[in-house]
């Protein structure tokens, strides 16, 4: 590993584009590329902004098709020369056959979508959080966020110049919201979470966003919940309720609810109430990438009502052992419950 951090502190944007190791991370991390890539741009700070343009590029770029080291940096020199105009005066007439006009047919694609990105970029802030790992952030109008494992949050650069304060959250984060006035006017705060707005002046609320699933748990002011698609679906939240909506049940649904369940992982408790196994599991690989396998279908139907520390997911394993008539294995990365 200590090769590897001295081989990439030369490398250019070309060079972690055609970088096998680079996009794995990128496409399919997991806990030890997450590490070493963190453990990296740690110590070199300098190349931060080359790593987050570079993660763009290859995330919304991804091609179906496997293309060799030699072929993407071709690719790349393709892209450089539709980027940077040549010095000349006349015309120049390329013949392109067979390999070489798929090429640079997905070379104009990548060009095309990183200048998209990069514009899309430029005007935006970004923070993320890997497997385990919790962030506490503080926004420009004074507002907290804090944001859970395996999550992301953007927001405009130029936070305060705007006419209304705007958040995207994918994942789960909770929210600290101050009130701003400005010229005697409230300028609103809107947490934006697939198709749904969340509308606030100042309040306390947690969000998540996963799998397909948004849910707003409110624990004190008063937030507004609409549906982008359907104005009409929409919810007005009191202290103590939350809002979900699904892919499968886009009529957005509220219930009283403790919101200290849904937002005790901030204080580093995450607790279930109620929760199957199979909901256990799914959580377990949002919040740290582990893949939970149920071997025993009669498991599944079993709820569990608990919390542990979320520094310590292995209390969770001892305690569902000792509560249900199971054995809990390891094998790499997976977790099997028989």
């Amino acid at each position: 590993m200590s090769y590897l951090k001295m081989h990439y502190r030369n490398f250019t944007i070309e060079d972690f584009l055609a970088d096998d190791f680079f996009q794995e991370w990128v496409l399919r991390p997991d806990t030890e590329s997450n590490v070493f890539w963190q453990n990296w741009i740690r110590e070199n700070p300098d190349k931060k902004a080359l790593i987050e343009q570079a993660v763009a590029i290859v995330y919304n770029n991804h091609f179906p098709e496997q293309w060799s080291a030699q072929e993407r940096s071709e690719m790349w020199k393709n892209i450089q020369q539709q980027l940077i105009p040549a010095d000349v005066t006349r015309p120049q007439v390329f013949r392109l056959t067979g390999r070489k006009i798929w090429l640079a047919a997905a070379s104009l694609v990548f060009i095309l979508g990183s200048i998209g990105i990069l514009f899309q970029q430029s005007g935006m802030k970004e923070t993320s959080t890997s497997f385990g790992q919790i962030k506490k952030i503080t926004l420009a109008d004074g507002s907290i966020v804090t944001l859970n494992s395996n999550s992301r949050l953007r927001y405009a650069a130029d936070f305060l110049g705007t006419n209304e304060r705007e958040i995207w959250v994918d994942g789960e984060a909770f929210f600290e919201v101050k009130k701003r006035i400005v010229h005697a006017k409230k300028i609103p705060f809107t947490v934006h979470a697939n198709d749904l707005s969340i509308q606030v002046l100042g309040t306390a609320f947690n969000v998540t966003n996963r799998r397909g699933t948004v849910n707003v748990a409110l624990e004190h002011g008063a937030v507004k919940v609409i549906d982008k698609k359907n104005k009409d679906n929409s919810v007005l939240l009191k202290p103590g309720e939350s809002a979900t909506q699904s892919d499968g049940h886009p009529t957005l649904t509220k219930e009283k609810v403790a919101v200290e369940d849904y937002s005790s992982w901030k204080n580093k408790v995450i607790v279930f109430r109620k929760k199957s196994l199979v909901e256990i599991s799914e959580m377990m690989k949002d919040l740290y990438g582990m893949q939970v396998v149920i071997d025993n279908p009669a498991l599944e139907k079993e709820t569990f009502t608990g919390s542990f520390p979320s520094d310590s997911s292995q209390v969770l394993f001892q305690k569902l052992e000792k509560m249900f008539p199971m054995e809990v294995t390891r094998n790499g990365d997976e977790y099997h419950l028989k």
